[in-house]
């Protein structure tokens, strides 16, 4: 999907950043599913994850649309949210990604520290995104989508 990844370090360099391999593909759909992340066309070439002594902790992807790229199935293992894993991921996946990434989320404070922007209009292929947060009970309300432009 996207040139190969560079391993980086974070968080006193334990914690590797990469490229995601076609073996790493179980556990991070089994991941995604326990989180109720969205597992519609899981492609192991669409992720990078993060990796603590070679086992997953996170990940995400780029899921590219005839009309747009999505940042997708972003998840962190709960003993290491809120230590910066998210954040690396995201800034990883913005680094390789195209000069416009759309996200559909229910958590719009966070990406919008990373440089993302509440947008009104976007891809209709989005909608099913929106429509699939809500089978989750989350309200239009809760739902954003969101875009960073890279200049």
């Amino acid at each position: 999907m996207f040139k190969p990844l560079a391993a980086i370090r974070i968080y006193s360099n334990s914690i590797v950043i990469s490229s995601a391999d076609e073996r790493d593909m179980p556990v991070i759909e089994h991941l995604a599913k326990s989180f109720d992340l969205d597992c519609e066309d899981l492609l192991w070439k669409q992720f990078v994850v993060a990796k603590n002594n070679n086992a997953i902790i996170g990940f995400g992807r780029l899921r590219k649309y005839s009309e747009c790229t999505e940042m997708a199935t972003v998840g962190v293992i709960p003993e290491y949210r809120n230590k910066s894993v998210g954040t690396a991921i995201i800034k990883k996946l913005i680094q390789y990604g195209p000069s416009e990434i759309f996200v559909a989320c229910v958590i719009p404070n966070f990406f919008s520290r990373l440089g993302f922007k509440m947008v009104k209009q976007y891809p209709s292929v989005l909608q099913k995104k929106v429509d699939f947060c809500k089978l989750y009970d989350f309200s239009d309300e809760q739902i954003f989508v969101m875009k960073i432009e890279k200049g």
